[in-house]
């Protein structure tokens, strides 16, 4: 279980914690000692004295202890993603510690992580880097437990666009989502709705979207008509009159979905019959002939490549691969860029030529030669 983490249980429920309060537990002394005096270790074994259905415990615990009850969920690992703040640090630290003293679930690994620019004190690095790093972070254990498949979301603490973050990528993937209100007397589970993303968008615009996750930024004057698709992916803001461009979080979900349902397209295989790349008598950028020959060497399910006829020189922007359509047919082209700024362009032929496949392959080049 992946779980977003809010600051609510140190912040609404232990920092107000007094005799006064309602529904005190018989301990409060002892836990309001160790919350002020930092001991999460001392904090978390008084907490095993509470009820984890104790409105005093916070959403996490909650939620947790409730989705443990469900007779389909086979619970062996927990994830905590934590604010990038002191708060969000230490309640991972002492949740950390609360479940590794919980012997009754036996789970296999309990971690926290802080999600890097996931803060309030500015706005703007929340937005742009905070929400994408959350995407990452959430992909990144997707990956590692072995996919979709074995992974439910707890989204109910943190920031509301975390939660809603959260709850896309469930929606995306076909992972459940748990989320509970203080309110809510239970848990709910979203239900499944009709999000897809097309997979056309990023066959298109593979090279530049690489370079959008990598953080670089593009001006209104490079980029020409935005295609409508494309737009939806990306963060529009103006400077000095121009109106730049920047990957948001939808576009990092966009990316992060299609290679978590995409790991490697199941009918591409290595080439069997590889074929040299093969060139048209034309002069050529400095270094073309050998890079080409590089990744047809490097890549096995390619099965060869060529060169292109010269057009466009303008738009060659360095090395890259995308996917164009030619008709009905769909084609995955490559580009390179020499020192000079002298361009040249060549196909790529796999050893499956569906869309999938080429999607697959213009950004797995990407990541690899951009």
């Amino acid at each position: 279980m992946i779980c977003t983490v809010g600051t609510s249980l140190f912040e609404g429920n232990l920092a107000r914690l007094s005799i006064d309060s309602s529904k005190v537990p018989p301990n409060w002394p002892k836990i309001k000692e160790a919350f002020e005096k930092k001991n999460w270790e001392l904090l978390a074994k008084e907490f095993l004295e509470i009820s984890p259905t104790e409105r005093i415990c916070g959403a996490e615990i909650n939620t947790i202890e409730e989705a443990k009850s469900k007779n389909w969920l086979s619970l062996e690992n927990l994830f905590f993603l934590v604010s990038d703040t002191d708060n969000g640090r230490n309640t991972g630290k002492f949740l950390q510690k609360y479940y590794e003293l919980r012997k009754d679930f036996s789970l296999r690994n309990i971690e926290y992580v802080v999600v890097d620019e996931l803060q309030d004190e500015r706005p703007k690095d929340f937005k742009i880097h905070g929400l994408r790093n959350l995407v990452r972070k959430i992909g990144e254990y997707i990956q590692r437990v072995g996919g979709p498949e074995y992974v439910a979301i707890d989204a109910t603490g943190g920031y509301k666009a975390q939660i809603a973050i959260a709850v896309i990528i469930g929606q995306v993937l076909n992972i459940p989502v748990f989320y509970k209100h203080e309110y809510f007397s239970e848990i709910i589970d979203f239900p499944p709705l009709p999000i897809s993303f097309d997979d056309e968008v990023l066959a298109y615009h593979a090279d530049i979207l690489t370079d959008f996750e990598r953080g670089q930024v593009y001006g209104s004057d490079e980029l020409g008509k935005i295609d409508e698709k494309l737009r939806v992916l990306l963060n529009e803001i103006l400077v000095d009159g121009q109106k730049l461009y920047e990957l948001n979080a939808i576009g990092q979900i966009y990316l992060t979905g299609f290679r978590i349902r995409n790991p490697k397209p199941v009918n591409l295989v290595d080439a069997t019959a590889r074929k040299r790349p093969t060139f048209r008598d034309d002069y050529y950028p400095i270094g073309f002939k050998e890079f080409v020959e590089k990744v047809w060497r490097e890549n096995s399910w390619i099965v060869t490549a060529n060169s292109l006829p010269y057009s466009k020189q303008k738009s060659i922007k360095g090395i890259g691969f995308f996917v164009k359509k030619d008709g009905e047919e769909y084609k995955l082209i490559g580009t390179y860029q020499d020192r000079n700024n002298f361009g040249a362009r060549f196909r790529v032929h796999l050893t499956n030529e569906s869309l999938k496949a080429l999607t697959w392959a213009a950004d797995t080049l990407n990541q690899k030669y951009r």
